[in-house]
């Protein structure tokens, strides 16, 4: 294999595709990244088994072949080589690799490319087409409320719902759900509902960074398939049911208080200083005009802040963990947010006002009187 390709666009690939390695592998091949020439340019993959990146740059191929070199020796090789053209040359066993730029070489250990596992990517035709920046909302608005409990490994994904033409991510870790629809130009092919791992979203994020194009989402019994630009991530779905969602939303309220999204975020991160209890608890309270929040620990102290609001509705006291609460505040992209409640022991809805696409809820903490 001999290959020429710029820098740049080796540097983007190998530190795309290098967030697919596991750090915990008993097999040496999946420490490494596959390259693999095309008939212009150089494919590099990398995978754990149940995640999978590969991704396509433009390259000068003077002989075909394939290789595979470890991740992190390679990644951190063409973090410090000059912005110059790279050329990899490999020999026919796969073992001694020679990258060269301007005065540096290395010459490098490989692995053969015939020991790399073949990534599987779904053989169904793409279900639903969607707006990169669109994704990009969607995923900030929801990836946060994730479980990381692993013996609930269904909570521990983003439940994708495909509806006609309409797109929905929710995720939940028990203790508050939070919920973004958003609009498709196109309809679905399909209807489809599959929980796919927080990690790999959190990944494609990352990878769209910069783009605002489409990407493509093709979905098979276990499988699904994120295509944009010259990259593909793979991943397997997270089995089992999902929760039932929509029960957990609350469908009324019998207070709404309507409030500055920024100052009931800077009143929350304030009045949290104190609440220093295993659930960071603020309480809440309205009286006309006036939420009061306020936090005590006996060994800390108390704090208190009073904002101007509108409110409708008879007064509900309730309390919730300030960092739920701060997490939500902190991806509304409205000036104003609604809080509805439905009394002190049942789940709080936070619902931005002139965004109908989303919704949070959480439930609330216990208190002693």
């Amino acid at each position: 294999m001999l290959l020429t390709c710029e820098h740049k666009h080796l540097s983007r690939a190998v530190v795309l595709v290098g967030r697919a390695i596991s750090t915990r592998t008993t097999m040496p091949i999946l420490a490494n990244v596959l390259l693999e020439t095309r008939k212009d340019g150089v494919k590099l993959v990398a995978t754990d088994l149940d995640h999978g990146i590969q991704t396509t740059i433009p390259a000068t191929v003077t002989r075909g072949g394939a290789v595979t070199l470890p991740a992190r020796l390679l990644g951190e090789i063409v973090a410090n080589l000059p912005d110059a053209p790279v050329q990899i040359r490999a020999a026919e066993n796969g073992r001694e690799v020679e990258l060269q730029c301007q005065r540096v070489t290395y010459a490098l250990v490989g692995m053969p490319a015939s020991d790399f596992p073949v990534v599987p990517e779904p053989s169904a035709a793409t279900v639903v087409s969607l707006e990169a920046g669109t994704l990009r909302v969607m995923m900030r608005q929801t990836a946060f409320a994730v479980s990381t409990d692993e013996t609930r490994v269904f909570l521990t994904g983003l439940y994708l719902v495909l509806d006609g033409t309409e797109i929905r991510l929710v995720a939940t870790d028990g203790g508050r759900l939070a919920l973004r629809t958003a609009r498709l130009a196109t309809p679905a092919a399909q209807n489809a509902g599959v929980i796919v791992p927080a990690r790999t979203m959190n990944e494609l994020v990352r990878a769209l960074t910069g783009y605002d194009g489409v990407v493509d989402v093709a979905i098979a019994e276990n499988q699904v398939m994120f295509a944009f630009g010259d990259t593909r991530m793979v991943s397997r779905l997270i089995p089992g049911p999902f929760p039932n969602y929509q029960q957990v939303i609350p469908q009324g309220y019998k207070q709404r208080i309507v409030v500055s999204t920024e100052a009931l975020l800077g009143a929350v991160r304030r009045v949290a200083i104190t609440a220093r209890d295993s659930a960071n608890v603020v309480r809440l309270v309205t009286r006309g005009t006036e939420l009061t929040l306020s936090s005590h620990t006996p060994e800390y102290g108390r704090a208190e802040e009073t904002l101007e609001v509108q409110s409708e509705g008879e007064t509900v006291a309730t309390a919730f963990n300030a960092r739920y609460l701060m997490e939500c505040l902190g991806v509304v992209e409205t000036a104003e947010v609604a809080v509805e409640l439905t009394g002190p022991l049942s789940p709080g809805a936070v619902r931005p006002v002139g965004q109908p696409e989303y919704v949070y809820v959480l439930a609330p903490v216990r208190v002693a009187a």
